[in-house]
């Protein structure tokens, strides 16, 4: 039987790490849905435009209903005096509101906001911080609010396939996710052997910081080209509903993310071009480049002195800034490649009656990177960095209110077998194995720390009428490439 519960919301003084200002906060009431018993979860920040607590959330009587959204019999009972209660405490709102020109949200929504604003960067052993924002336009039932935070690699190619009347073309996408971590903000933890109970939020403004220590290792950078081909960094908020319903979701924050590799990719780029023409009736018209990656990303031509037009061996300074927009450092992953050369175009006369024109061109292998080589001792633990591929550390949420994460706890799987194996003794010649229930348990100092787990999904669809079909490229067969990740 339902129980009548009388509870007068708390004011909680909360203090930012970043501020030293206290601000008086309004409390959530018990959690009342739930089937076990549990402490309340911490209060989220629950702001205004005048910093007031609402008057809606400072005295309230409610009463436990069942574990179910339908309302129960005395509910019904005490509607009139409940809607009493409610009409004084909306005029007094309304003075209140009157009086600080505050206006609920007509739409509820989660969003988040980083430090730093727009101009965020993903970097290694680096922390990023910031805060999810809840807007609430009614009185919700959430479970727990969270942050989330993955990675993922994007291979999207169009492919002919069938014969006869079924021959058409087909869409293959292979997703990869590096990583994927959550980080409870507020509500109840989850729990492998009960059900978690859920609380109520008034309507309203809520925030709540958090904080992520990305590891000392390098991913791929992010890349959005060409069509088809992505590699992101994506953060979603997400607030889950009562009793495994489906709540409130934010949209997709993707931020770039940049690996430390030291080079020099910004200063000028200068070399010595000579060409020498071995046939005495051939002369050098034109020289073009192209700096290349999967496409053309700059095109010039060189322009050839008055002084060697009319000689066989020209010798010819090149010279262009490479440009940070669309160039990112080379990189292999399991299904792209990013490398970059420098290609030229030679155009030939050749004849004296009938002259014909002939075409050359070569290219140069270069290699790009995202650092000057004067930061190699100003980044701490640069010679420390892993490769993704090496290391199975994850991102890492920690507490908004620390400058950085807590040392991590457990082991790494790769110790497991061998810590097992040496706490199993070795039996003497000539006994029996020991059974199942007598091998000896890791003790909980060694027991395994959250290591990020790597998936593959494989998709097909046709391609007639997919988004984008026609924007995407075509597989094709290259031939001399021997790596064995492809």
């Amino acid at each position: 039987m339902a129980s009548l519960l009388s509870s007068a919301a708390a004011q909680v003084t909360t203090r930012h790490r970043a501020s030293s200002s206290a601000s008086s906060l309004a409390a959530p009431p018990t959690p009342q849905h739930t089937n076990h018993p549990s402490h309340p979860p911490p209060v989220p920040t629950n702001t205004n435009s005048s910093n007031r607590t609402r008057s809606g959330s400072q005295s309230s009587t409610s009463q436990t209903p069942f574990s179910t959204s339908a309302p129960s019999f005395s509910n019904l009972f005490h509607s009139g005096d409940r809607n009493s209660r409610h009409l004084s405490v909306d005029s007094e709102q309304s003075n209140e509101n009157n009086s600080s020109n505050t206006t609920l949200p007509q739409v509820t929504s989660l969003s988040i906001e980083f430090e730093g604003g727009t101009h965020v960067i993903v970097r290694p052993n680096r922390v990023v911080r910031g805060k999810v924002i809840l807007n609430a336009a009614e009185r919700m039932h959430v479970t727990r609010i969270r942050i989330k935070f993955r990675a993922e690699e994007s291979a999207m190619v169009k492919v002919e396939e069938g014969g006869g009347d079924s021959r058409g073309e087909w869409i293959h996408q292979e997703i990869t996710t590096f990583f994927e971590t959550d980080w409870k903000l507020w509500g109840n933890d989850t729990s492998n052997y009960s059900q978690s109970g859920w609380d109520d939020l008034e309507a309203g403004h809520y925030e709540f910081p958090f904080a992520l220590k990305f590891p000392n290792v390098n991913y791929p950078p992010s890349m959005e080209e060409p069509s088809g081909f992505a590699i992101r960094y994506i953060w979603t908020a997400q607030a889950d509903g009562p009793a495994l319903q489906s709540g409130t979701k934010s949209r997709e924050y993707i931020t770039p993310y940049r690996p430390i590799i030291i080079s020099t990719p910004d200063e000028p780029f200068e070399m010595q071009l000579n060409l020498t023409s071995l046939h005495a009736d051939a002369k050098i018209l034109s020289i073009d480049y192209k700096f290349r990656k999967h496409h053309e990303v700059i095109h010039g031509s060189v322009p050839i002195s008055s002084t060697s037009s009319n000689s066989s061996l020209i010798s010819e300074t090149v010279r262009f800034d490479v440009p940070t927009r669309l160039v990112s450092p080379s990189f292999t992953t399991r299904h792209t490649r990013v490398h970059y050369g420098l290609q030229f175009i030679i155009t030939i006369e050749q004849g004296h009656l009938f002259k014909n024109n002939h075409i050359v061109d070569f290219s140069i292998p270069l290699i790009i990177a995202n650092l000057p080589h004067d930061h190699l001792l100003r980044i701490p633990d640069l010679t420390a960095i892993q490769n993704y591929r090496d290391s199975k550390e994850c991102p890492l949420f920690f507490d908004s209110g620390l400058d950085e994460p807590p040392e991590p706890q457990g082991l790494p799987s790769d110790l497991l077998g061998p810590l097992t194996a040496a706490l199993i003794p070795s039996p003497p010649q000539n006994e029996e194995p020991p059974s199942y229930f007598s091998l000896p348990n890791l003790p909980p100092q060694l027991e395994l720390r959250k290591e990020r787990k790597e998936r593959t999904v494989y998709l097909t669809r046709p391609a007639k009428g997919a988004y984008h079909a026609g924007e995407i490229m075509e597989a094709a067969i290259i031939p001399g490439l021997f790596d064995e990740d492809w």
